[in-house]
């Protein structure tokens, strides 16, 4: 008798999980899929509100409540669209300080 051990199989990456997750929210029916998304996103976007006076990432929360809603609302893709742009400016307005300052 060997003591070789069986080979595990392969763990997915994250990005064929989050494939699998996707096909599955997909494949709901649009209602199910919308209030779905809508109660999730929902909780998430308050918890960061919420999080803004609480300890916690409020703003990492807020934006992937965001995240979460632009599945489904094209208002939420617009602001989270503007969201991202205001943080790449303030990334960008806080490089060119520390350039300023060396």
């Amino acid at each position: 008798m060997t003591n070789e051990a069986t080979p595990r199989p392969a763990r997915p990456t994250w990005s064929e999980r989050l494939g699998r997750i996707t096909e599955a929210i997909r494949s709901l029916p649009k209602p199910v899929r919308v209030v779905a998304v809508t109660s999730v996103g929902g909780v998430v976007l308050l918890a960061g509100v919420a999080m803004l006076v609480l300890p916690g990432p409020g703003i990492l929360a807020i934006l992937a409540g965001l995240a979460i809603l632009a599945t489904e609302f094209v208002w939420a893709r617009r602001v989270l669209e503007r969201s991202k742009a205001a943080a790449k400016a303030g990334v960008d307005k806080g490089r060119d300080a520390l350039q300023r300052r060396r």
